[in-house]
């Protein structure tokens, strides 16, 4: 058995366990897998003691390696509360006798997780298997799941494959092979939707001990039913839910969001979200808080797109909270198909930023601006960058230059607004042309600068453009200088500068549509445009702070602060000149 070892990577992606709502609440005594390392970091979050067993396992911090086949690994019979494989197909030894040695390693009271790869005979087959109750469907794979479903939950399966999903391309990939991989998606999404979800290979069986508890997501159906009147939710109790869990974040604070439907709804009644290790996190408080502030300070058609808090509940010892679900379909899954065109990004700011125009005219309140609403909304955030990037010189004196800017507008009026604080079109749902629903209000405040949704809707747009199709070489939507930093080469990391020079720096129909966007929706809140060159730069603030539990995301939008610092230029600028500080709001 060998210790800590040093070369485990510092970087790990926690989605695989979004799998802890199908287990028991609270921390295990033991843990182990079989056939790999690659769950060490997982087990180590949930279990006191976490083993890996295999032909060649590395310790990590948190968790030990013992090198021995996975069907004949050293412990006694029911060593541990949960037993992990991975991928049954790549644990190296035969399959039957790795499930053999997984059940005789799991106590009568605990669970085994089983990854797999289903074949094309296997995903044709009803639900329940000799593996486990329930087997999931897990995409885009039994490694990655952030999304998980049972294929007879056909309320969840129809809402995902109808409403959620779409056609994703690798980031950058390009070829024949990263067209074919978006077509065949294209392919099974226009497939009735049994079919559509069966053909995904990946599988998550979870197999319970005749005497396991139950797990999280049986407690929170038991606790939706049970207080069903007192959450006042739409007609009688159901007798059974169907679920779609749902984990994007890579981080071990990252959420678990399991959306709840009744028999035949089209979308989900309530949203459960639960800490992905551990009894509570800050991000989940921070929701509970948050949102209850904005449903309060908010009224009318504005709050209707805005799920209503149902409250933090605990469940096994385990804080769960409640809220109600939105309708309508996932923005993004709305307007990434197809091939990129600017009216396609066009109709995505449209929608999103008219919402948000609509929310700030509905909470603002107008105030002057001045030293002491600077210091406390705009010098706080530089302070924390500047500690995360080592008070780097460069980036000291942009942001010196930037405070100064804001304080040349003191006695200009801003309103106050309610701010999202994450607002793209990955949280927006639409339907019928406008916004129908708002989600992820952890970073929410109310009475909050307008600088701040404006610019992230916009951001985000130009980062995600091409996470869901190939960017075209010519034509009206071809992008020349995407990818090319120019001065910013060696400085910025690509993946996160390349729709932000797009979108800000160079010139092109993405940079013209972004223009446009943000001033229009300045105009309409009233915000003079001056602000503009300072909400973009503590955009790339905003962005280092709030990746904070993600040293990639940190680390690759503090290089794009860095580069900016050391080559400052965005269309932006243009409007530091004192020359548009009366602007009225637009009364339409």
């Amino acid at each position: 058995m060998s210790g800590a070892d040093s070369r485990a990577p510092a970087s790990v992606d926690h989605v695989w366990a979004n799998v802890r709502v199908f287990l028991p609440g609270g921390r295990v005594p033991a843990a182990c897998q079989l056939g790999g390392d690659g769950l060490g970091p997982h087990l180590a979050e949930l279990a006191d003691l976490a083993v890996v067993v295999g032909a060649d396992v590395r310790p990590g911090r948190g968790w030990t390696a013992v090198a021995a086949p996975a069907d004949r690994a050293p412990f006694a019979d029911r060593s541990f509360e949960l037993v992990a494989v991975e991928d049954l197909g790549a644990a190296g030894r035969p399959t039957e006798r790795v499930l053999e040695e997984a059940r005789r390693l799991c106590r009568p009271t605990g669970s085994v997780l089983l990854g797999f790869g289903a074949g094309p005979l296997q995903r044709l087959r009803l639900p329940g298997s000799r593996l486990g109750d329930p087997v999931l469907v897990a995409l885009p794979s039994a490694q990655r799941p952030a999304f998980l479903l049972r294929p007879d939950d056909h309320e969840a399966v129809g809402y995902f494959l109808r409403r959620v999903a779409f056609a994703y391309r690798r980031p950058r990939a390009s070829g024949v092979g990263a067209s074919l991989q978006q077509a065949a998606s294209r392919v099974a999404l226009a497939a009735p939707t049994d079919l559509a979800i069966r053909a995904a290979p990946g599988r998550l069986a979870v197999a319970r001990g005749p005497a396991a508890p139950r797990s999280l997501l049986e407690g929170v159906h038991a606790l939706v039913r049970d207080c069903w009147a007192e959450l006042e939710l739409p007609g009688t109790p159901p007798g059974r839910l169907a679920t779609l869990t749902v984990g994007h974040r890579r981080p071990t604070t990252g959420m678990v969001t399991a959306l709840l439907f009744r028999p035949g709804d089209h979308a989900p009644v309530v949203v459960a979200k639960l800490p992905r290790y551990g009894a509570t996190g800050a991000p989940l408080r921070r929701e509970a808080l948050a949102l209850d502030a904005v449903w309060r300070a908010l009224r009318g058609a504005v709050r209707d797109a805005i799920p209503r808090p149902l409250g933090l509940h605990r469940i096994d010892g385990t804080e769960v909270l409640l809220q109600t679900g939105v309708p309508g379909s996932h923005l993004v899954a709305s307007t990434a198909s197809g091939r990129l065109h600017p009216a396609t990004v066009a109709r995505q700011l449209d929608l999103a930023l008219a919402w948000c125009v609509a929310m700030q005219a509905a909470s603002g309140r107008s105030v002057v601006v001045d030293d002491a609403l600077i210091a406390a909304r705009i010098e706080p955030l530089a302070s924390a960058v500047l500690a995360v990037l080592d008070g780097d010189r460069l980036v000291a004196s942009l942001l010196d230059r930037t405070i100064a800017q804001a304080r040349r507008l003191r006695g200009t009026r801003l309103p106050l607004v309610v701010c999202h604080g994450d607002y793209w079109a990955g949280n927006i749902f639409v339907r019928d042309g406008r916004v129908c629903g708002v989600v992820d209000w952890e970073r929410a405040a109310v009475d909050d600068l307008p600088l701040w949704d404006p610019v992230k809707a916009v951001g985000s747009a130009a980062y995600h453009l091409d996470r869901y199709r190939s960017l075209p070489r010519r034509g009206q939507g071809a992008l020349p200088h995407w990818g090319d930093l120019g001065p910013w080469t060696g400085i910025a990391d690509p993946q996160f500068a390349a729709g932000f020079r797009a979108a800000f720096v160079e010139r092109g129909w993405l940079a013209d549509l972004a223009r446009g966007a943000l001033v229009e929706a300045f105009r309409r809140a009233g915000v003079p445009l001056d602000w503009l060159a300072v909400a973009v730069r503590m955009y790339l603030l905003r962005q280092v702070l709030d990746a904070e539990d993600s040293p990639r995301s940190v680390a690759g939008w503090g290089s794009v602060l860095r580069a900016l610092a050391a080559a400052p230029a965005t269309w932006a600028d243009e409007f530091g000149a004192g020359r548009s500080i009366t602007v009225e709001a637009s009364r339409g």
